[in-house]
């Protein structure tokens, strides 16, 4: 079996981890891949890995049988991002704060790491979104939406008029904050914050949630995978700012839609038999309350 190892190296004792890791790896007959980019930290030799395992980005990917994510769900979606359409799953390893995303703990590294090489594992394919924008020169495709896109007023704290129309019929026009538009791995991020459902990861739908409606009545959507969903705008509203995963920002104005839909191509992730979605969800919401008190 040939994994890679793609970690934030921002990570307090990230080293000490990879070597980790890695040792856990070569016990169990595995081999370590690495991105080339990483031989700025000297990680190669760090962890003793042969030349002839370490590749560019993307195509170390068509190499792997898994991909270790080192860090915490930023680190896991910023890889998902790279890597869905080389159908490779992810195996999270978490080192940030709750981890939805991640499936192993350091303390359970070993224990986890001996599990893959037994092949005591299963793999789940999740949807992510697609989006683009069409204007009357054409369309420009977005970034890979892993989490969520988000659309908001171009000036914060300003109200955003949008409208929405599902599979080309119109719904409404929603006056409010903005409006969220997840899949099941976002349904735990900012749309749970909104009030949104949570999804289980092998719900393929898709969430449409409204931030702060100035509605009487505020609800979530829940499309089916097949769903087409396009925003636009009134002519009273000249543009709104787009956010995709908080991370990638776009515009575009009352000439345009926004047109978001399922991808083709599912993203894949490693899952354990005895690990239980909504337990660990709430096992880690529950201490994320117990740190505030």
């Amino acid at each position: 079996m040939r994994v890679g190892f793609i970690p934030n190296m921002g990570k307090e004792n990230i080293i000490a981890v990879l070597q980790e890791a890695k040792r856990i790896c070569d016990n169990c007959g595995i081999e370590v891949w690495l991105p080339e980019d990483l031989k700025e930290f000297d990680l190669p030799k760090l962890l003793n890995v042969s030349d002839d395992q370490v590749l560019p980005r993307p195509e170390i990917f068509k190499h792997l049988d898994i991909a270790f994510s080192f860090g915490g769900d930023g680190t896991l979606i910023h890889l998902a991002r790279q890597i869905y359409m080389h159908d490779v799953p992810i195996c999270g390893i978490n080192l940030g704060e709750l981890g939805f995303l991640n499936q192993i703990e350091l303390a359970d590294m070993e224990d986890r790491i001996t599990k893959i090489a037994k092949g005591d594992y299963r793999v789940e394919n999740r949807i992510h979104l697609a989006a683009e924008i069409r204007t009357a020169e054409g369309a420009k495709k977005l970034t890979p939406i892993i989490n969520e896109i988000v659309i908001t007023h171009e000036k914060p704290g300003r109200m955003a008029r949008i409208n929405l129309s599902i599979n080309e019929g119109y719904t409404q026009m929603y006056p409010a904050d903005g409006l969220i538009v997840a899949c099941s791995t976002g349904s735990t991020g900012y749309n749970l914050s909104a009030g949104g459902p949570i999804m289980a990861p092998d719900n393929h739908s898709i969430i449409v949630t409204p931030i702060a409606p100035h509605l009487l009545q505020s609800v979530s959507l829940v499309l089916k995978e097949s769903a087409r969903v396009d925003l636009t705008m009134p002519k009273r509203q000249e543009k709104l700012h787009i956010c995709i995963d908080g991370t990638f920002d776009y515009e575009f104005t009352n000439e345009d839609t926004l047109h978001i839909e399922a991808s083709a191509l599912y993203s894949r992730y490693v899952r354990f038999y005895e690990q239980k979605f909504f337990a660990t969800l709430f096992r880690k919401l529950s201490a994320r309350r117990d740190e505030l008190l």
